[in-house]
């Protein structure tokens, strides 16, 4: 499965640009010319990997990534500008950022900058250990010492990983839901209830408990022996 890029670049001709040319190299691409879209289909697309322009309308680069920061701590960012005073680039690696590429560089810089940034994620984020279990998102499973296996549905997956991301720390509901289903048109409250019900339920032969800290959102904690 082709690893998922969100590009977000108010220059239209330049990210049309590089959307081609990483699609020619392997990638999923989705483009988008602002902030505002493009946070929206973040909680869609689920990609591996952001790539913003700094300047754009709507929500500039830099706070695009700390709405997205809030709720993801791993999924790595790569800022693009001209902006090149050092203020700028430390402000994009205080946010979190994993590379920052100075406008104008080439496409072929471009694919290194961006294979790099992968590798080190998957690297890093294939697989959690929680304890005597190993969870993959990828996979969807959880694998406990005896050999058995735990498989996930689509939206556990998506609310174990959040949660493993922002371990034992709360993840606000309104971030959960939006990370989750986007925009759809259902009740937050009682959808969210309903899935982390599902999931302890997959949990329950574990130590691993969501707590569910009410009105406030969710949290992934081991349970002390």
């Amino acid at each position: 499965m082709a690893q998922k890029i969100l590009l977000a670049d108010d220059e239209v001709n330049f990210g049309y640009a590089m959307c081609e040319f990483l699609k020619m190299n392997g990638y999923d691409l989705t483009f988008v010319n602002d902030g505002k879209t493009a946070f929206e289909k973040y909680h869609i697309f689920h990609p591996d990997l952001l790539l913003f322009d700094v300047n754009m309308p709507e929500i500039d680069g830099f706070e695009l990534a700390k709405l997205i920061r809030a709720v993801d701590k791993n999924i790595p960012i790569i800022f693009i500008t001209s902006i090149s005073d050092d203020s700028s680039v430390a402000n994009g690696f205080e946010i979190g950022c994993s590379d920052y590429l100075k406008k104008p560089f080439g496409l072929r810089e471009l694919l290194i900058r961006v294979q790099k940034c992968l590798s080190i994620s998957t690297k890093d984020n294939d697989i959690y250990t929680l304890g005597t279990l190993n969870y993959s998102p990828e996979e969807r499973c959880l694998f406990q010492q005896d050999g058995t296996t735990i498989t996930l549905s689509f939206y556990e997956n998506r609310l174990l990983q959040l949660l493993c991301q922002n371990f034992n720390q709360i993840c606000k509901n309104g971030d959960l839901f939006i990370n989750i289903w986007g925009d759809k048109d259902i009740d937050a409250k009682k959808s969210l209830e309903a899935l982390a019900s599902h999931l302890r339920k997959k949990l329950s032969d574990t130590l691993l408990v969501v707590e569910n800290i009410r009105g406030v959102g969710y949290r992934l904690r081991k349970e002390e022996l």
